[in-house]
């Protein structure tokens, strides 16, 4: 089952005397997901490491589950944290099943529960178990290192996810890829993911609330649309970039401004589609107005672009 986390007014000063993170409060809802984003030396990686105590704060409490990190053998914390950092980790000389499979063998799960577990887990992140389970980190492309070092951190299904820029390294097309793989592991896992990345197209895409760092300070914390929508000064309007308005029809849903209507001649977008979504049906019809099309197939009601623009004017 999924687990919240809190920080409580954590703060981080290492021996030099620098500050790196400042009186941080927020909670991670359990079973969504937290983008930490800033510029580098905001604090995001620092604060994502003391989740599982590879840093340890200097002021403050962090729970997981309602319990105290420091209450928590450190054995007990981390096989029950879930990590996944951008280069992967994977051990060199084990096989893709025997690295999948390391955390349930410490726990002394059945060797056929583990077996089982390294196949569930493979086919979960897209590569076919007889065709992956026996090779060597080395024959695996940098995503497939990556999909792979994700299935290492669900082995033994813990709570929480911990991700340290997992897809900084990829490029662009294996990114999206895999942030899609992302996506639909949550849809059917439900775990609190918290997740560390400079990418704010990134943040958007995946977080249900995004925590936007400076100095070691937070700056704002909202879901995506509020942030896009106010952000609360330029540091975070910047840090968002020039496109914000464009990222929020992103993920602003169709619903939000439909209106009563709508006939079988008119663009068509799912109910489950963005206002971006609606804008480029309408655009690859010729039309200026589109029907919103519910799971039956039925028409639920309908948005034009004038609608589309007046929404995002208001921002």
């Amino acid at each position: 089952m999924a687990q919240a986390i809190e920080f409580r007014h954590v703060s981080k000063r290492f021996d030099n005397g620098g500050l790196a993170v400042d009186d941080l409060s927020f909670v991670v809802e359990a079973g969504t997901i937290m983008a930490l984003v800033g510029p580098s030396g905001c604090g995001k990686t620092t604060s994502l490491k003391m989740i599982n105590r590879l840093i340890d704060p200097t002021g403050g409490e962090i729970l997981v589950g309602g319990r105290s990190i420091v209450s928590t053998g450190l054995l007990e914390l981390r096989r029950s944290l879930g990590y996944v950092i951008q280069y992967v980790g994977l051990f060199p000389h084990m096989t893709v099943a025997e690295n999948i499979g390391v955390v349930p063998q410490l726990l002394g799960w059945p060797k056929a529960r583990i077996q089982a577990r390294i196949d569930e887990l493979l086919d979960l992140v897209g590569l076919a178990p007889q065709e992956f389970r026996s090779r060597r980190p080395r024959a695996l492309s940098g995503g497939q290192q990556q999909r792979v070092g994700v299935a290492r951190a669900l082995a033994s299904d813990p709570p929480v996810l911990l991700m340290d820029e997992p897809f900084g390294a990829l490029d662009p097309i294996t990114r999206d890829r895999l942030q899609d793989e992302l996506i639909q592991i949550q849809r059917k896992l439900r775990k609190t993911i918290v997740i560390v990345t400079h990418d704010m197209d990134e943040a958007v895409r995946l977080a249900d609330r995004i925590a936007v760092l400076r100095a070691g300070k937070l700056v704002q914390i909202g879901s995506p649309a509020e942030v896009l929508a106010a952000p609360v000064d330029d540091f975070v309007a910047d840090l968002l970039g020039r496109d914000r308005l464009l990222k929020l029809l992103r993920t602003t849903p169709v619903t939000k401004v439909m209106i009563p209507g709508g006939d079988l001649a008119m663009a068509r977008v799912s109910e489950q589609g963005s206002l971006e979504e609606a804008l480029l049906a309408m655009l690859a019809s010729g039309r200026c107005d589109a029907a919103v099309h519910g799971s039956g197939g039925g028409i639920m009601g309908c948005v034009t672009a004038a609608d589309i623009v007046r929404s995002a004017a208001r921002r």
